[in-house]
Order: C-alpha cells, then sequence, then structure tokens
C-alpha cells in the first residue's frame, strides 16, 4: 500500500494506493478472459438470430442446364450460392414428418411434430427445402404439390408419414 498526506492551509488529503497482489492479477486476467468468452459468445447468438431473421434459401431449379442451384439471399441484396446440382444426382424430393421429436418449451421437452420437404440425393445426402410444424402443414402441403405439378416429370414426388408415438 502506498499513500501520500497532504496539507493545504486547513484541508489535508489522504490518497491511497493498494497494491497489486497475484491474486488481484488472476482475477483480473480471469475477468478479462471470461468476459472475451461470454462477449463472443453472445456476438455470435446475437448473429445467428441476425442470420435466421434477414436471410432466405432460394432454390433455382433450371431445366435448360437441368440443373439445382441453391442461393442463401441476405438481407434481399447479397445472394451466395450455396451448391450446384444436376438433376441426375436427385434421387427424389420427399414430403414427410421424420424430423419429429422432443422440443424444448416452457413446460420441458414435449414431442412436437415438425414437417419437411426434402430434396434426397442418390448419394444419400439431403438437402431440405422447408420445415414447419403442425400450424402450417396445409402451406407446405400446397408447395409439395405445386412443386409435384411443375416438376413430376424430372423428378419422383412422395410422401412418407410415421406415427408420433412409435419415435
Amino acid at each position: 500500500m502506498r499513500y501520500f498526506i497532504k496539507k493545504r492551509s486547513e484541508i489535508t488529503e489522504l490518497s491511497i494506493e493498494e497494491s497489486f497482489t497475484l491474486l488481484d492479477f488472476i482475477a483480473l486476467f480471469a475477468c478479462l478472459l471470461l468476459g472475451f468468452f461470454f462477449a463472443m459468445f453472445l456476438w455470435m447468438f446475437a448473429a445467428a438470430i441476425i442470420i435466421k431473421v434477414f436471410t432466405k434459401h432460394e432454390f433455382e431449379f433450371n431445366s435448360d442446364t437441368y440443373r439445382l442451384r441453391q442461393y442463401l439471399r441476405i438481407f434481399g441484396y447479397l445472394r451466395i450460392r450455396i451448391r450446384d446440382i444436376s438433376f441426375d444426382e436427385i434421387d427424389k424430393i420427399l414430403f414427410s414428418n421424420f424430423n419429429s421429436g422432443k422440443a424444448m418449451v416452457e413446460k420441458g421437452l414435449v414431442q412436437k411434430e415438425w414437417f419437411t420437404i426434402e430434396i434426397l440425393r442418390k448419394d444419400a445426402l439431403k438437402i431440405r427445402l422447408a420445415k414447419v410444424d403442425e400450424d402450417e402443414v396445409e402451406d407446405m402441403s400446397d408447395l409439395f404439390y405445386e412443386l409435384k405439378e411443375r416438376m413430376d416429370h424430372w423428378f419422383a414426388f412422395e410422401i412418407e408419414y410415421e406415427e408420433l408415438g412409435s419415435l
């Protein structure tokens, strides 16, 4: 500890500077490290939310070149190509509830039914076109049948459901 005493006429000033110990240094380092970690976690979470809110996936089925291109559009301006595959690589387009399962809600884990439209490739990879819950299944069904009507001569379309109790 260091201290200074100054006396000016009727006022006496006392300044105290506490010593900086090894324990203080460790606490400072730990706080800086944890602060950086949690700040990075917070920024990653915020970036994920921004990406979810301000992006959309676009799929371009080109019948001239027989290719499917998937784009990610950010803020409606920036367009990034994610994949480019041939129609020959596509096995079928599947409408299913296979992604159903446990979901965290305010009451804890509950059984949740999700409906998806996926492109199944011949190499067993899946490309998800859309995923909705039970409230929007009619819109998803309309989308599936519209895709089937427009592209039935290029792809096989299937609907498969799994009983929710058997999950």
